[in-house]
């Protein structure tokens, strides 16, 4: 851990979920008394000897943990059991790809927690870690040797014809420059290529500090799997990292005003969060946020997670709001549906939302994501204090991992890290979101209008929320 607080933070979170998490039932009191017995006085005082014991418990509580759900008799919240199960499954090494198609295929028949926990076990038992054969074509020759054994071989243009001709239940008539055959342990399809992807990204890397030249791996954007007639696309990384206030403000090629260059130096350096490398996605990623939240002699950097915490948490609410006003004109014929259309704006689209939950009405929905949108809307209406909390702690503990992440990267040179894909998955896209609310805000103002001062507006918010004091959830950042 980078410092004493930080490992602080991390018992005090840990222990929390813990407490909380059925899964982990079993064997809580166990990992609690370790995590209680750790010194938190100094990262270099935890005891070896503590980390072992507890790393055992994690280990045994990592091969019951679908088993200890199906048995328990709790009911938590559906969205704890829905971030639990998931996360377990991703951490199994299922790819956000598998798991949508999976639980889009058998949810709609699921009305209890006993039937997801036992579907999910299910699928779990069926589908073992196995061996996928992966082809990765590049869209320009590339001047390998041609390996003949080992788990990544490269294939020149003929030997790769041959082998998607023999591997492959149907035709493939793309053409390629020959390719990458990779070997991968996988849960599914999916994620033994986003494996390969980054296998190649690794090889890339390799060229590139060979020597210097322009040597580099080009990618065709697609690849095939051994005995599989589906076609997978090859995407730079998952992450879905959007500043789409940019495009919304017609703001990408302007540069006569409205972004500070402070702000566009931390948009170069968030530009990493799409790379392949997790070092850099991470570095970048955490490095703008830094920049931009961090005064000059500010010792503590981990404030600048709990800052943009502020704002992403006081920027949910509107988030939520717009997509459901759009549904709710795509799926009703009422007198809020007709407003809703002869309104000009997003903004008072939302209030027109905003207005009619508050009132104790529901909106016209079809789909479950947007159900689920809805019941948390409510909830913060209905606690607001409590439930930004509770968003912001969330937000927080994400963005600190970040923190913790990128120290581990810059400073001990390790991508090991057994959080590292855990964290590119969430905390990436959570910096992106902060980060457009950060450049919304300043083409608005014409950069008048500073990142802490922002912060400053969404943590007064965030201690007004729930009091007469406080605003509409569609206006906590104006």
């Amino acid at each position: 851990m980078p410092s004493t607080e930080g490992l602080r933070f991390v018992l005090a979170t840990a222990k929390r979920e813990v407490s909380h998490d059925p899964g982990a039932a079993p064997l809580a009191d166990e990992i609690l008394a370790r995590l209680d017995a750790l010194n938190a006085t100094s990262p270099s005082k935890v005891p070896v000897s503590a980390r072992d014991e507890l790393s055992q418990l994690v280990r045994r509580l990592e091969s019951n943990y679908l088993q200890n759900w199906t048995a328990t008799t709790a009911e938590p919240p559906v969205e704890f059991t829905g971030r639990a199960i998931a996360s377990h499954l991703l951490d199994l090494g299922f790819s956000p790809d598998h798991l949508h198609r999976w639980i889009t295929a058998v949810g709609r028949g699921m009305s209890s927690l006993d039937q997801v926990t036992a579907a999910t076990l299910d699928m779990v038992t069926r589908m073992p870690t196995r061996t996928y054969a992966v082809f990765v074509p590049c869209a320009a020759p590339y001047d390998k040797p041609n390996t003949e054994a080992g788990r990544v071989r490269w294939l020149d243009g003929h030997a790769a014809a041959t082998w998607l001709r023999n591997s492959l239940p149907n035709e493939e008539s793309r053409r390629h420059a020959g390719g990458f055959l990779l070997e991968i342990e996988g849960r599914d399809p999916w994620s033994a290529v986003q494996e390969a992807r980054v296998t190649v990204g690794r090889a890339d890397a390799r060229a590139k500090v060979t020597s210097p030249s322009n040597d580099t791996i080009r990618l065709d954007g697609w690849a095939r799997v051994g005995g599989d007639n589906r076609a997978y696309e090859i995407r730079p990384t998952p992450r879905q990292i959007e500043i789409g206030s940019l495009v919304r403000q017609d703001a990408v090629y302007r540069f006569d005003g409205g972004l500070p260059p402070a702000t566009d130096d931390a948009l170069e350096l968030a530009s990493y969060m799409e790379s392949p490398s997790a070092g850099a996605a991470v570095t970048g990623g955490w490095s703008a946020v830094e920049a931009l939240l961090i005064r000059p002699g500010e010792g503590s950097h981990h404030l600048a997670a709990d800052r943009l915490a502020s704002l992403i948490a006081c920027s949910l609410p509107r988030a939520e709001l717009t997509p459901l006003a759009y549904q709710h004109i795509e799926n009703g014929n009422d007198d809020l549906a007709q407003a809703l259309a002869n309104t000009q704006t997003n903004f008072d689209k939302v209030e027109l939302v905003e207005t009619h939950l508050r009132a104790g009405n529901r909106l016209n929905l079809t789909h479950g994501s947007d159900l689920a949108a809805q019941n948390r809307i409510a909830a913060i209406i209905q606690d607001p204090a409590a439930e930004l909390g509770r968003i912001k702690a969330y937000v927080t503990e994400s963005l600190r991992r970040l923190y913790n992440q990128r120290n581990t990267v810059a400073h001990a040179g390790s991508l090991r890290s057994a959080a590292l894909t855990a964290t590119t998955r969430t905390a990436l896209s959570l910096v992106g979101a902060g980060l457009d609310r950060i450049v919304h805000a300043q083409l608005q103002t014409d950069g008048e209008l500073p990142p802490l001062s922002l912060v400053a507006r969404a943590e007064v918010e965030l201690g007004l929320a729930g009091t007469t004091g406080g605003r509409s959830l569609s206006s906590l950042l104006e």
